[in-house]
């Protein structure tokens, strides 16, 4: 189980890794998308502002949000330090997202490039 400040961690070093970045800022541009995500086993949320083709974080809870992504504190971290794909943990449920299918599959396509961005600098 990682701690909320962990995860918090892990969110500020995802937000860094899509503002360095540039397709994941041009693909964003356009897209305003107010993302909830919840650590399940802590019942800690924070929020990411996706705008104008950057995002920041922030704790709590945003009314109301586009998005709500849950899952375990474990699984949250280890996407957002790219550890793990993060479309292998969706499809098998470790995580869910809650909102419209557009905005899911912006999600998902800033969640890859990233993803794939980071483990090729590996």
């Amino acid at each position: 189980m990682a701690t909320r400040d962990e995860v918090r961690a892990a969110l500020d070093d995802y937000v860094s890794q899509a503002q360095k970045s540039q397709r994941v800022q041009q693909s964003l541009q356009g897209w305003h998308c107010v993302i909830y995500i919840e650590a399940t086993d802590l019942g800690v949320g924070f929020t990411m502002t996706v705008q104008g083709g950057s995002a920041t974080v922030s704790d709590g809870t945003p009314a109301p949000p586009d998005l709500i992504v849950r899952g375990s504190s474990e699984d949250l971290a280890n996407i957002f330090w790219c550890d793990e794909n993060p479309a292998s943990n969706y499809m098998q449920g470790a995580i869910t997202i809650q909102g419209s299918p557009e905005n899911t599959m912006k999600l998902d396509a800033m969640s890859l490039m990233i993803y794939l961005e980071v483990a090729k600098g590996q």
